[in-house]
């Protein structure tokens, strides 16, 4: 088999300019396969995989009946005590939240807020946005009347560190709950909703504002492999009962599970075409490479040269080709996603994030760099090759040796 490798790299050079055309078309198309795979990989991956962006989980737990009418009276009781036997995999993270719409207002104006009631430490590893402060800190865990606000709703109502904010909402028992805190910190959040609507107060601020002690409205569970949601969630319904309602991500925020479903099916349109280009660009250089040899390939058939190493020779030649498209797009493709994976590009110029239907997206997107993306591709290529690197070598050994000395 040496020896037919050893011709084959020389047969290969005899026509340098259709050699390296192939070549090209073959490795170009390629690296698309690898970057795009990367590229889209890395957007939905970290779609799935940053939702702290939006403050939002992976897994998410609510007691039943309050998401449809965000009734602040449908509260899960005794939170603190039951999530820790919940069995989650290792190294998520946990966060219970109470909940409200209100009213903040400051000497400059008010505007409708969200209310949210967190443990300040549980609550900075769920939201990225308030591990991004400007101005101030996180209050301390004994500071009831701390308050956090965005950048946008500082500015709206002009306030700053130190600065009186009063909380309005509607209590579980219907009746107007109102008190008085005051700014700790401003945060930024790339989703300027977040920004100029939410408003962070400690989980007993927001219980004793409500009436609802010791309860919680959500619980907000991320997972270090998004991919285990579903497990998880499943796991969750079994353990808690009908009294709890446990969604995913994808039932959260189903346009993520819609983009997945139309990438993936556009991944796979683009590399079923380019390896159909690649199996036709082999084709039609192995074909007329044979065909211009046809007498000499009809000289070693009469010289007694056995047709399985006719076809091992051709065959040999598609493997070079192959090898050296490979060697050239795979590693233009995967040094493109690893540099990209590493420093990302900006999508557009309008800002640094982009709102569709509830998720919150990064406009600075880094592609998703996998080795293995890399060997599979690369190993479609090969098969390609060699597979329409039959067609050529069956037609000549199924030529008579006299038949093929006539051919000019």
């Amino acid at each position: 088999m040496s020896g037919a490798l050893l011709l084959g790299w020389r047969n290969i050079w005899r026509n340098r300019r259709r050699t390296f055309i192939s070549m090209s078309a073959i490795g170009v198309g390629l690296l698309l396969v690898i970057f795009y795979s990367g590229l889209v990989g890395g957007l939905l991956g970290e779609a799935k995989s940053q939702l702290d962006d939006g403050g939002m989980g992976h897994v998410e737990v609510f007691a039943r009946g309050f998401r449809g009418k965000h009734d602040v009276a449908a509260v899960m009781r005794d939170v603190a005590a039951w999530r820790a036997g919940l069995a989650l995999p290792a190294r998520s993270e946990v966060g219970a939240r109470v909940l409200a719409r209100g009213l903040a207002t400051s000497a400059r104006g008010n505007e409708a807020v969200q209310v949210f009631g967190v443990d300040w430490a549980d609550e900075a590893t769920l939201s990225a946005h308030l591990r991004q402060l400007r101005l101030g800190a996180l209050p301390g865990s004994d500071d009831v009347h701390g308050v956090l606000v965005g950048e946008q709703l500082a500015e709206r109502l002009g306030l700053k560190v130190g600065s009186k904010v009063r909380l309005m909402v509607q209590r579980a028992d219907a009746e107007m709950g109102a008190d008085l805190f005051r700014v700790r910190g401003v945060f930024h959040s790339i989703a300027p909703t977040i920004g100029q609507r939410q408003v962070y107060v400690s989980s007993a601020a927001a219980q004793e504002l409500l009436g609802v002690p010791g309860a919680a409205h959500q619980l907000v569970i991320q997972l270090e492999d998004p991919a285990q949601a579903d497990a998880v969630a499943a796991s969750l319904k079994a353990r808690l009962g009908d009294d709890y309602e446990v969604l995913t991500w994808a039932e959260l925020l189903p346009v993520l599970k819609r983009m997945d479903a139309m990438m993936n099916g556009v991944i796979f349109g683009l590399a079923t075409f380019v390896y159909l280009l690649v199996g036709l660009g082999v084709l039609n250089t192995m074909l007329m490479s044979v065909l211009e040899r046809t007498r000499e390939f009809g000289v070693l058939m009469a010289l007694g040269t056995r047709p399985s190493r006719v076809m091992q020779v051709v065959l040999a030649e598609s493997f070079w080709i192959a090898t050296l498209s490979v060697v050239l797009g795979a590693s233009l493709g995967a040094l493109l996603s690893w540099q990209f994976s590493k420093t990302g590009f900006q999508l557009g110029t309008g800002g640094e994030s982009m709102q569709l239907e509830g998720a919150t997206l990064s406009t600075l997107v880094k592609t998703r760099f996998n080795p293995t993306d890399v060997f599979r591709a690369a190993g479609f290529v090969y098969a390609m090759a060699l597979i329409v690197g039959l067609y050529p070598a069956s037609r000549i050994t199924r030529l008579q040796p006299a038949e093929a000395l006539r051919r000019s």
